[in-house]
């Protein structure tokens, strides 16, 4: 079976929409739910400086924070700045799956979009 561009079209945009809908809602519980293991850790200097500290314990620069750690977490490597080791020492299960999830989420909905604009640009209007 062969899919249409028309289908693909909708394939894309209801994965795409559903990522629109769960990102804000899951980013901001996480940010809430950041353990205090982990921030008593890693959210001060010499990792953070202290504008971002002050920045970032309140709305919305908590969701960077957040966004930080999620990254640490699925990409460890990229940690060159921040000196941040062996993050999921300082959070629970729950947290690792749960921010490992949102991040991948991410990470796909995002590249769905791309493939969306993609298949708009490339597959003729019928």
């Amino acid at each position: 079976m062969q899919l249409t561009g028309h289908e693909i079209f909708l394939i894309l945009f209801w994965v795409m929409f559903a990522g629109i809908l769960w990102m804000p809602v899951s980013w901001l519980l996480l940010s809430i739910f950041t353990p205090k293991a982990l921030l008593d850790k890693y959210f001060k200097e010499p990792h953070f400086s202290l504008t971002e500290t002050v920045m970032m314990k309140q709305f919305p620069g908590f969701l960077i924070r957040t966004a930080i750690f999620g990254w640490l977490l699925l990409f460890p490597s990229l940690d060159k700045k921040r000196n941040i080791k062996a993050v999921s020492n300082y959070m629970p299960r729950w947290y690792i799956v749960a921010l490992n999830s949102f991040t991948v989420g991410v990470i796909v909905t995002i590249l769905t979009m791309v493939a969306l604009f993609f298949v708009l640009e490339f597959y003729p209007a019928t």
